[in-house]
């Protein structure tokens, strides 16, 4: 296995706590710990918790809780995992160990990881890509057809997108899945962001529509809780979240006991819709400040509105590449953005809105002052 460098975390994993301002995360304000159980007695058990193993493949109301939100769905559909990194992970390496089919169709642009573990692991990255038509993003499914081969063994889609913040309706979700399914393929559908939209309408999940898939997801993004690293993979099929299970035995073991403990919290019906509603409004509110810096800048950007996420992904025309821009912003304004190259799209950057609105405005003010400089 030879993996290649993670550009997108490495930068932030150097920088996000030397920087004075970092709007490079795609999640929200973390919440904290008594955001969650801000009753004392609670407090007390939670102190008083053992710090042991805990379940592997997940406690069962953790699992349970997870599963309540896929509809057919109990806790043996269900793995649970350090972080949707682990998720990933586990999934991509389990699905290529069949080496007479080690190609993966990969939707593009997309969080890199998921190309970087099948190449590490010796597959083929095959690409299909988004297309703008009439403002939006979309897939494009011709181009997915053509990239199918012999050797396909899986689809590898995110919705909603990152870095786009795009998201794929049940037209598209159906498509997908038909496709699928005419060639006998897997479905990887990393759903990180769902929850996070900024109508309020929940995205459907792949896990409706089609049977061959394994979705992945974590508190990381849309729950404010990345700190947390818990994760999960869903799958109709029993025996192969069985089969991941045994997979996991031989990386992180189990989930932290008190990440276990605190994401059952979080998931019970009544506190999970009290963090969505949370997210979403942090999500509708700070794009509209971007929105209208960005439109204030039109002469320089140019975007889609983002459907979900607190993420934008603008295209700029300045005369330096967007890794020469953030690498000055970097050295120059103590400022850190992601540029498009991470995500193989230059002259684009990915600018994060979930923080605190002082933090997001003091970023913009920076990267402002830069755009001046370089005008």
């Amino acid at each position: 296995m030879r993996l290649e460098p993670f550009e997108l975390e490495r930068i932030q994993s150097e920088w996000e706590h030397v920087i004075d301002i970092n709007l490079t995360e795609s999640g929200v304000e973390p919440l904290t710990i008594s955001d969650l159980i801000p009753d004392e007695e609670t407090q007390r058990k939670l102190i008083e918790t053992k710090l042991a193993y805990s379940q592997t493949n997940g406690t069962v109301p953790l699992r349970e809780a997870i599963s309540g939100m896929y509809q057919g769905a109990d806790a043996d559909n269900v793995l649970v995992t350090n972080g949707a990194a682990e998720a990933n992970f586990l999934t991509i390496w389990n699905l290529l160990h069949e080496h007479d089919a080690n190609e993966i169709v990969v939707m593009f642009p997309n969080y890199m990881q998921i190309p970087g573990i099948i190449k590490g692991l010796n597959g083929v990255v095959s690409p299909f890509h988004l297309e703008m038509e009439k403002g939006e993003w979309i897939p494009d499914l011709g181009g997915l057809e053509s990239a199918i081969s012999k050797k396909t063994k899986a689809i590898a889609i995110c919705n909603p997108n990152n870095p786009t913040g795009a998201t794929f309706g049940p037209t598209y979700l159906k498509a997908i899945a038909e496709i699928a399914a005419d060639a006998h393929l897997w479905v990887i559908s990393d759903e990180i962001y769902q929850g996070a939209e900024l109508d309020g309408k929940l995205t459907p999940t792949m896990f409706d529509y089609y049977d061959k898939v394994l979705v992945t997801s974590s508190l990381s993004k849309v729950y404010g809780l990345p700190g947390l690293r818990l994760g999960w993979v869903v799958c109709s099929s029993k025996p192969h979240v069985a089969e991941l299970w045994s997979y996991s035995d031989y990386t992180t073991i189990c989930p932290t006991i008190l990440s276990d403990t605190l994401a059952t919290i979080a998931l019970q019906p009544e506190l999970r819709m009290k963090i969505l509603t949370r997210t979403r409004k942090i999500v509708k509110e700070h794009w509209d400040i971007v929105r209208k810096w960005l439109d204030e800048r039109s002469g320089i950007f140019e975007y889609v509105a983002p459907k979900a996420a607190a993420i934008c992904f603008p295209r700029h025309n300045l005369s330096v590449s967007s890794l020469e821009l953030t690498t000055r912003l970097l050295k120059e304004k103590s400022l850190l953005i992601i540029p498009g190259e991470h995500f193989g799209m230059p002259m684009h950057l990915r600018i994060g809105f979930g923080y605190e609105e002082d933090h997001l405005n003091a970023g913009l003010s920076r990267l402002d002052e830069m755009i001046k400089i370089l005008k």
